[in-house]
This record gives structure tokens, C-alpha cells and sequence, in this order.
């Protein structure tokens, strides 16, 4: 089974919850706020947002680039492929 960083792990799981439902940029990095402020302090500054946007909108490039999500571009909208929810199902059933 092929193994994605934890942080990657945790994009698809957020997006696994929300199946069916797509989820824009700045619904996801709100959702992995606890995520962040588990390796970061929490600092409520515009460019710290700014910053969590863009780790996770790399994150959704190489999701979606490895077929693990769809990544709307023009919308910044994502969801979840079959892929993927195989992936996050397999980790949560052998962990």
C-alpha cells in the first residue's frame, strides 16, 4: 500500500467526511485548523492564513496530479475520487 505524508492523509480524510460535497480552499484550511496548530503556535495574522492556504493548496496539487482528489482550478474547489476514499478507508481499517 502506497503511504502519503500524515498531513496528506488528513486532507483526504476531511475530504472522505464531505464525500459527495465539494470543499474550496479556504473551507479546508479552516477545517485543518487543528491540523496547523498542532505543529505551529497559533498566530491569527492575514499572512499566516495566507501561508496555511498555500501549504494547502500544494497539498491539493499533488493530490490531485496523483489522482487522489479532482481539483477544480477555476473555483479552488475540491473533491474526493474513488482513489482516494480507497486510500483513506484501507489506512482507517488497518489502523
Amino acid at each position: 500500500m502506497e503511504t502519503l505524508p500524515i498531513f496528506l492523509i488528513k486532507i483526504l480524510q476531511v475530504l472522505a467526511e464531505r464525500y459527495g460535497m465539494s470543499c474550496t480552499l479556504e473551507e479546508l484550511t479552516s477545517l485543518l485548523t487543528t491540523v496547523f496548530n498542532a505543529y505551529t503556535p497559533a498566530r491569527d495574522t492575514i499572512s499566516h492564513e495566507k501561508e496555511k492556504q498555500a501549504r494547502v493548496l500544494d497539498a491539493l496539487l499533488l493530490l490531485n496530479n496523483e489522482g487522489y482528489i479532482f481539483l477544480n482550478s477555476s473555483s479552488d474547489e475540491s473533491t474526493i475520487s474513488l482513489k482516494g476514499l480507497i486510500l483513506v478507508n484501507n489506512k482507517v481499517i488497518c489502523n
